[in-house]
Parts: structure tokens; C-alpha cells; sequence
């Protein structure tokens, strides 16, 4: 009886650690279990689908936007991952939930909804159904992996990381610089929108900068316009925003102050 239980004691213990490395490849290394692979310039793209050469063009538009970024590594790889329906999407749900649109994981950056790469759209459904800018939504996942890369898994990852509108914010940053230099984009204009929409609002999601119908958490609105203002206003680096330890709220009532005082002077 004691040699069976034992061997029953051993198949389990086999069987369990088989399955939690299997499930640990599949999100550390997801690639493996696509079907298409497509290898362009900094990046390589891993699909069920074949993918059209309209990725290319917005792949080129994300890493336009992400070269601009003090911490730009141009030597570094990329994996995008369209998971879309696929057995990976669906592990990563019951796993972590349904969550967000897109999430990075060291050099892989998986993008969880349906695409459509020749009009440059994501269709996010999480929080609600909207229409996504997708090179922003590249840019952005392609920042914290550059994150990752520049300050290190100590500093970054999910347990340890800075503040949320730190975190998120400078993404946000990079990846709408274009929607920030636009004609007519007004930082003060911004933050006055902002203000109004916080104060109408009992829900932690607020409708973000020229999206079709997207909203964001809070903290990725409200983290963009302090990293705007930080570094555009105020001409400081990521890194010593980083470093910076005054909290948020002290940087917040600072960007209220000068659009306040911003505002008299133009009068």
C-alpha cells in the first residue's frame, strides 16, 4: 500500500510539475505556438494569421515614436505577439483576467485584441467597445519593454515598479507625442479638460486623448499630463522623475498651479 500511494505521490508530483512548466513556457515563450512568423527590421511578429504587409507601416510608425525616447535602445528586438482567439489569449485570461488590450512581458509584446493593420486599428472590448490608434498601442507596450531594458527587473516588474502615473504616464508619453505636437494641442486646454471630466466622473475610467471611444484608467490620463509637463514645462529627464521622491500629489497641485498661472498670462 505504501509503494502505491508513493507511486501515486510521485505521478502527481510529476504530472504538476510538467504542467506549471508547460503553462510557464506558454507566457514566457508564447512565439512557439504560432503558426506564422514574419522577421522585419527590429522586429519579429508571431500570428495564426498571415499577416498583410500593412503591419509593416505601422510598425515602422510605432518605432518612429519610440526612437524619440531618451531611453531608445536602437539595437533592441521585439516579439509582437497577435493572440488573438488563440490558446495563448486564452490562458493568459484565466491566468490574469481579461484586463487590458495589450501586455509586455520582457522582450514579447502581446496584443490581446482583434487588429486591423491596414487602418491602423485595435479594437479593445475589455471596459468597453471602442477603436484603437494601433501604433499608439504598440508604442506604448514597446516603452515599458525599453523600461525593463534601461532600468532592470529589480526596478521594474510586477511586484516592484514606480508610481502608477510614473509607470504608465511616460508610455503614454512616447506614444502620443504625435497627438501632443498636433496644431492646436494645448497642454493648459488638457489639463482643464481633465479636471472637468475628474470631477464629473464616479468611475475610475476617463476618455482618453483623440480616441475612437476608448477610455483609459484615470492614472494613464492624469500620469501623461504630469510627465507632459514635467519634461516639456519643466525640462526634466525620465530619470530624474524617476528619482524625484515628491509625491504625487505635490507634483499634481505644482502642473494646477502653473496652468492657473499659465492661463493669467496669456490673458
Amino acid at each position: 500500500m505504501k509503494k502505491i500511494l508513493k507511486r501515486l505521490f510521485k505521478i502527481t508530483l510529476l504530472v504538476f510539475t510538467t504542467a506549471i512548466v508547460t503553462v510557464a513556457t506558454i507566457i514566457f515563450s508564447p512565439q512557439y505556438l504560432f503558426a506564422n512568423k514574419m522577421e522585419y527590421k527590429n522586429f519579429t511578429v508571431y500570428s495564426n494569421e498571415k499577416m498583410s504587409n500593412d503591419i509593416k507601416i505601422v510598425l515602422d510608425n510605432a518605432i518612429n515614436l519610440v526612437k524619440k525616447s531618451e531611453i531608445d535602445d536602437p539595437g533592441y528586438k521585439y516579439n509582437i505577439i497577435f493572440s488573438y482567439n488563440s490558446l495563448l489569449d486564452k490562458i493568459d485570461d484565466k491566468l490574469f483576467g481579461t484586463g487590458p488590450a495589450a501586455r509586455s512581458r520582457g522582450k514579447n509584446i502581446i496584443i490581446k485584441v482583434r487588429i486591423d493593420s491596414k487602418n491602423n486599428l485595435a479594437f479593445p472590448t475589455f471596459h468597453k467597445a471602442c477603436q484603437e490608434n494601433l501604433t499608439c498601442l504598440l508604442a506604448h507596450e514597446m516603452t515599458h519593454c525599453l523600461q525593463l531594458n534601461k532600468y532592470g527587473i529589480m526596478k521594474f516588474n510586477p511586484f516592484k515598479h514606480p508610481e502608477h502615473w510614473k509607470l504608465e504616464g511616460y508610455p503614454e508619453y512616447v506614444a502620443r507625442k504625435t497627438e501632443l505636437l498636433n496644431k492646436g494641442y494645448e497642454l493648459t486646454s488638457e489639463i482643464d479638460r481633465y479636471i472637468n471630466l475628474e470631477s464629473k466622473s464616479t468611475d475610475t475610467w476617463i476618455s482618453a486623448v483623440d480616441e475612437g471611444g476608448c477610455e483609459v484608467p484615470d492614472f494613464y490620463y492624469k500620469g501623461l499630463l504630469m510627465i507632459e509637463y514635467l519634461i516639456d514645462v519643466k525640462h526634466l529627464s525620465y530619470d530624474k522623475i524617476l528619482n524625484d521622491t515628491a509625491s504625487e500629489n505635490t507634483v499634481y497641485q505644482q502642473m494646477i498651479k502653473w496652468n492657473g498661472s499659465n492661463k493669467q498670462i496669456k490673458k
